[in-house]
């Protein structure tokens, strides 16, 4: 019979010690802020110009103008309607919405993605749906402290986590973002051709 050797037995190193499984929690945590500041950093500044050149990413913000007004507008956006320059405060609303406090999962980077008129071919499903582990970990980290059983009492046993696990995980998602910048960097560049 054939015994597999634990994720311990087989790194020479041995097994991890609490702080070094706390820095691969942090090291998630940080790659989602990154995430997040980033796309949020690139739908903040490539909308306006996106919005004025870019067939898809124009339709998808009048998709939730239309939204917003068939359903009983927010404060924010009344306000935005009346304000000396409307189209820029509705542009700062739908990056909001588009972002919320935080990107909780790969249905969110699609939305971000359309958002941007970058198309599937360049982002797909796919790879963004590949991230799901990454969310998955960082929900577990972020939410219930990674704790094994976060309602049970007195047990404060966490998930293991592994070097490589994170290390391809927050790769992947680091190497989404370089897509995502360089995705919306050629749409930009076209959007600003095709705008008079």
């Amino acid at each position: 019979m054939i015994r597999l050797k634990s994720a311990a037995e087989s790194d020479p190193r041995g097994r991890l010690s609490h702080d070094q499984t706390d820095q691969l929690r942090a090291a998630i945590v940080f790659t989602s802020a990154g995430l997040d500041a980033c796309l949020r950093r690139l739908l903040k500044d490539a909308l306006p110009t996106l919005v004025n050149g870019n067939n898809a990413a124009d339709g998808k913000f009048k998709q939730f103008i239309n939204d917003q007004l068939n359903e009983k507008a927010s404060k924010p956006f009344r306000a935005a309607l009346v304000d000396l320059d409307p189209r820029v405060k509705l542009i700062d609303i739908y990056v909001e919405t588009l972002t919320g406090s935080s990107l909780q999962g790969h249905k969110d980077l699609q939305k971000v993605r359309d958002a941007l008129g970058v198309p599937k071919l360049d982002i797909s499903d796919a790879a963004l749906e590949g991230l799901s582990p990454f969310f998955a970990a960082r929900n577990e980290i972020a939410h219930e402290l990674d704790l094994v059983d976060p309602s049970g009492r007195g047990n404060s046993s966490r998930r293991g986590r592994t070097m490589t696990a994170v290390r391809d995980q927050c790769d992947e998602v680091l190497l989404q973002v370089k897509s995502f910048a360089v995705n919306v960097a050629k749409q930009v560049k076209v959007a600003k051709k095709a705008t008079p």
